[in-house]
């Protein structure tokens, strides 16, 4: 059976600075939320929640609601041993889930992350909070602008569903070397 959801989707360009940052304001802002990295932890039985993101490894981090699910019923209905028999795999999508895909430093500049989550019809308290996650990412960071890479000319416009943290504005958004990219022909700027 299939359920019907709508995918939340937020580009951010973080530094592990703003990353920290971040994590203050959820916790602040939304307190029952707890972190959990997606590398395998061979050492545990069940993926461990943590308190902040600076705990966590990897790529992706998931963003779980505790007030919505707990920590036992996430372990039960959405973690499963890893086929290889060493660690486990858990679900990024569902109630009470949203998921950061961090940003990446690459050779030519900083390549965006996503902040997202998809979110059940019906399920009004994963859309709240999917909902106030998202304006906190977006009330602490600024507006980018797009460059075309030929001329070098500026939007007039930010892109809607883009911003960067103080951090990463500070340090790769400067109009005259943008190093904000979402690939190879994608540059931003904080500049306009």
């Amino acid at each position: 059976m299939n359920t019907r959801s709508k995918l939340h989707r937020l580009c951010v360009f973080m530094t592990p600075a703003d990353e920290e940052q971040f994590s203050t304001e959820v916790r602040i802002m939304l307190p029952t939320v707890r972190f959990v990295g997606a590398p395998q932890q061979t050492e545990t039985p069940t993926p461990t929640f943590r308190e902040s993101l600076s705990e966590c490894t990897g790529p992706h981090v998931t963003l779980v609601d505790t007030s919505i699910i707990s920590e036992g019923t996430f372990h039960r209905d959405y973690v499963v041993r890893h086929p290889s028999g060493r660690g486990w795999v858990y679900a990024i999508v569902g109630t009470g889930l949203a998921s950061l895909v961090r940003s990446r430093l690459a050779e030519d500049g900083l390549r965006n992350g996503e902040l997202r989550a998809s979110v059940p019809t019906g399920d009004t308290r994963t859309a709240e909070y999917v909902r106030e996650l998202m304006n906190l990412a977006r009330a602490g960071g600024t507006g980018v602008f797009a460059v075309d890479p030929l001329t070098k000319n500026t939007a007039r416009r930010a892109e809607r569903d883009f911003v960067a943290w103080p951090d990463a504005a500070s340090g790769f958004g400067a109009k005259e070397a943008p190093l904000l990219t979402n690939g190879p022909t994608a540059w931003f700027t904080v500049d306009r």
